[in-house]
């Protein structure tokens, strides 16, 4: 036990100190916060505070002009203003000539736009914002609403209704889906989501950590010195242990992080942008930590194996891809749960040891998986660890004392045989 301590010791103590797990895991949740954040305030601080357009008006509606005018009325915070000149035209000829001067005032940039409100506007069904980058004319969804809402009202005016009274009437209804304790599932999901992401990342990330570290202590020959006062088994679980904890530290590190960010600026920053952060439970938490543990014993125990099979950088690569593949296959099968997390097809997914640390826990964070079926998943996980740390463990005894090509699988076989 004292010689698996300190195994475990020296493989945590080794990674915690480098230079590489540092500047990860300090920017690590700088650069995810930025998914978020860059947008956001990119969004708040591009772009010009005033819009200045010109509607050249053929229709002769001034009511038109004033209702559109009040429609691109700023309705919140920050938004750009539209500043709106009308110039009344009342031929063909003049039409053209103002047409040249507005798009060279364009060009010299003194304006953003134009458009043409013909005789017969109301009829229309399209108009026409010329502008010098319409593709990047950032609010020109805003301005399009504008026009449609003050076209029909005027066409709803000049039929005798009363236009606020319609609008009332048919004014549009938005869903706003929230579980029983009142939290929107918006948020939920894509909370949810993101901590499968870390768990995939993380696991694939410290699974072939320790491949390679199997492999470099084979080809330096240290193996051999290591294995005259050691037992394989204990080796190879130190090794699974200690960088398994690693990767433990590091998310600790990434959750004061990630709370300290919400708590200084991206709370700030999302609430202006509309979107509520769901609140973290910390059963959640704990059923996070749970699954990553799970899920990185599983497929660590793999990795062990092929570190300790092959002699090589490229054998590795090319043993790994399978083990790889079936854990991605679990991060794509994930976002079945994203339609129907209680439907037959997913829940029987779910319930695999080898997808289960993605499905189930998107389940889980999504509120769709029944205690039973949570039970159900982590005994099945917990027996597969085992089967598949016994096979390793066989495989890994004799596969680090072997070098040159690589094993067949009747070779494997029989190191499996080996008492």
């Amino acid at each position: 036990m004292d010689k698996l301590k300190a195994i475990i010791k020296r493989e945590y103590l080794t990674r915690v100190r480098s230079k590489g797990f540092i500047i990860g895991t300090i920017l690590s949740p700088l650069f995810m916060s930025s998914f978020f954040l860059i947008p956001i305030l990119l969004g708040r601080s591009t772009g010009p505070d005033k819009y200045q357009i010109v509607a050249l008006d053929q229709s002769g509606d001034a009511l038109l002009f004033e209702s559109l005018n009040l429609a691109l009325a700023p309705t919140k915070p920050g938004q750009p203003r539209y500043e709106l000149l009308r110039e009344e035209i009342n031929s063909q000829e003049e039409l053209e000539a103002r047409r040249q001067i507005l798009s060279q005032r364009i060009a010299d940039k003194q304006i953003d736009g134009y458009f043409i409100l013909p005789p017969d506007a109301l009829r229309q069904e399209e108009i026409k914002l010329y502008a010098k980058n319409a593709g990047g004319f950032s609010s020109r969804a805003r301005l399009e609403g504008a026009l449609r809402n003050a076209i029909s009202e005027r066409r709803i005016a000049l039929e005798g209704l009363d236009a606020e009274r319609i609008r009332n009437l048919t004014k549009g209804v938005e869903l706003t889906v929230v579980n029983e304790r009142g939290e929107s599932e918006g948020g939920r999901i894509m909370l949810g989501f993101i901590l499968v992401i870390f768990i995939y990342i993380t696991v694939l990330l410290y699974g072939v950590t320790v491949m390679r570290g199997v492999m470099e202590e084979k080809q330096s020959r240290i193996i051999e010195v290591l294995l005259a006062s050691v037992k394989p088994f204990d080796l190879m679980l130190g090794k699974v242990i200690g960088i398994g904890l690693v990767g433990l530290t590091q998310y600790v590190v990434w959750a004061i992080s990630g709370l300290t960010l919400s708590a200084l600026s991206a709370g700030a920053a999302i609430a202006v942008a509309g979107f509520h952060m769901p609140k973290i439970s910390a059963s959640l938490m704990i059923f996070f930590v749970i699954y990553y543990l799970l899920g990185y014993f599983l497929y660590a125990a793999f990795y062990a194996m092929i570190g300790a099979i092959v002699s090589n950088e490229d054998d590795g690569q090319q043993m790994q891809w399978p083990v790889s593949m079936t854990f991605a296959l679990s991060f794509v099968l994930s976002t079945l749960a994203l339609e129907n997390p209680n439907g037959v097809a997913v829940t029987i997914l779910s319930l695999i040891p080898f997808f289960g640390p993605s499905v189930m826990f998107l389940r889980i964070a999504l509120g769709a998986a029944p205690a039973w079926q949570i039970a159900a998943s982590i005994i099945l996980l917990v027996m597969t660890i085992i089967a598949v740390t016994w096979v390793a463990a066989k495989i890994y005894r004799v596969g680090v004392l072997m070098y040159g090509k690589r094993p067949t699988l009747p070779e494997l076989a029989k190191w499996l045989k080996y008492s």
